[in-house]
């Protein structure tokens, strides 16, 4: 019962920071005011809104997607926001159950989705949250099991990874912002499982582009973004990627073997 009761709260704190995110992730990019202290209010009609109409996912259904004050839709990026985080924090609250581990993963997995949510709607990576999120990374992997160098030497392959591309390529073939994301991903996987979940990473991205391709919905220099892939990938390795590691090694002895 115990159990049950807190992986609940936990899940209302994903679906609460997920409407959260909503709400930064539009300030920051639009450069508004009170970004942790102003009321929210709808982006059509500039109405204040109540808390009744901020309660994550229900609101939304209630108001059958619509705001209540000039009944302009609203996008349905909104609860499929509260709804990722509130999933994602009750799968990491199922796994890792011990409060010393989990809290500090529950802190990885709402940047990860911050990163995931503003790359795919804006296609950018705000500084204002990916030098935190790294310097928060970095001081963390001393807590970790593994020794400190390990992650770090993930970073800075993460970080090398993307620069090299950006700096060759001046800017054509990544981004700016793919290079702190790189550093924050293998920062937080350690080097040994970052490559792993990079080569992840680009499965993931020919399986979302190939069927647009042959939809000729994009062609071979519309840009994508990046952390759509990424980020995904990191969640998954996080959750797993000791297990995917050591099978792949152990795979890979047996293919050596015969």
């Amino acid at each position: 019962m115990e159990k049950i009761i807190i992986l609940t709260l936990i899940t209302i704190l994903g679906a609460l920071l997920g409407s959260f995110t909503t709400m930064l992730i539009h300030r920051l990019h639009f450069d508004e005011t009170g970004i942790l202290t102003g009321r929210s209010q709808c982006p059509n009609c500039k109405k204040v809104l109540r808390f009744w109409n901020l309660i994550p996912i229900f609101s939304w259904l209630f108001q059958r997607g619509k705001c209540q004050y000039c009944h302009k839709n609203i996008a349905v990026y909104y609860p499929l926001t509260e709804i990722t985080f509130a999933t994602m924090f009750l799968v990491f609250g199922i796994h890792f159950y011990s409060v010393a581990e989990l809290f500090p993963l529950l802190g990885i997995v709402f940047i990860t989705l911050i990163f995931f949510f503003y790359d795919v709607r804006f296609m950018e990576v705000d500084d204002r949250i990916a030098y935190p999120a790294i310097l928060f990374i970095m001081i963390y992997a001393f807590f970790r099991e593994d020794p400190w160098v390990t992650f770090w030497i993930g970073g800075i392959a993460g970080f090398a990874f993307y620069a090299f591309q950006y700096f060759v390529s001046r800017g054509k073939w990544v981004g700016a912002g793919d290079m702190r994301l790189g550093a924050f991903m293998g920062l937080c996987l350690g080097w040994k499982v970052f490559f792993l979940a990079l080569f992840f990473a680009y499965i993931l991205g020919l399986l979302f582009a190939i069927p647009l391709l042959l939809m000729q919905r994009v062609n071979k220099k519309t840009a994508l973004p990046m952390g759509a892939f990424l980020m995904p990938s990191l969640l998954y390795f996080l959750y797993s990627g000791e297990t995917l590691l050591n099978w792949y090694l152990t795979l890979g002895n047996l293919i050596n073997f015969t």
